[in-house]
């Protein structure tokens, strides 16, 4: 079991590092297409503008992700899914059901931060294994409760 666990936290680790090499290497497809499009008008304007902001959130919400991942700290879940939120409600909304529902999304997310969440240390990993909600084992076999 304890191998298990180790292999769990190093392949979390390794997947973060893939998503953080897969957001620089968007990043720097960004700035290429930014640097390779040429407007010839303002439909063409609005059109490469929401392609670059699409872009741009997609490698914000990967490196929140990566982060995530890395430091083990499901508190900054709520800000990945406001992340996912503001970019659908900015550029894939059409109808005036979508804009209602995000929003009432978005406070939502807010209202789990602020009463939910109460203080910054509560949802850490470690913070859960001291407490034993979340159990592992030590090296000498005894179980951490």
């Amino acid at each position: 079991m304890k191998f298990i666990n180790k292999l769990l936290f190093w392949l979390e680790i390794f997947l973060g590092l893939i998503i953080v090499a897969i957001v620089i290497f968007g990043l720097a497809m960004f700035v290429t297409l930014i640097t390779q499009h040429r407007i010839v008008s303002w439909g063409g304007f609005h059109t490469t503008f929401e392609t670059i902001m699409s872009n741009f959130f997609l490698l914000v919400i990967g490196l929140e992700m990566a982060i995530m991942m890395i430091k083990r700290r499901v508190e900054l879940l709520p800000e990945i899914l406001a992340f996912v939120i503001a970019r659908k409600l900015l550029l894939l909304t059409t109808g005036i059901y979508d804009i209602v529902l995000g929003v009432v999304a978005l406070a939502g997310l807010f209202a789990i931060r602020k009463y939910l969440v109460k203080c910054r240390e509560c949802l850490t990993f470690e913070r859960l294994v001291t407490s034993g909600e979340v159990k592992i084992e030590k090296e000498d076999k005894e179980t951490v409760v």
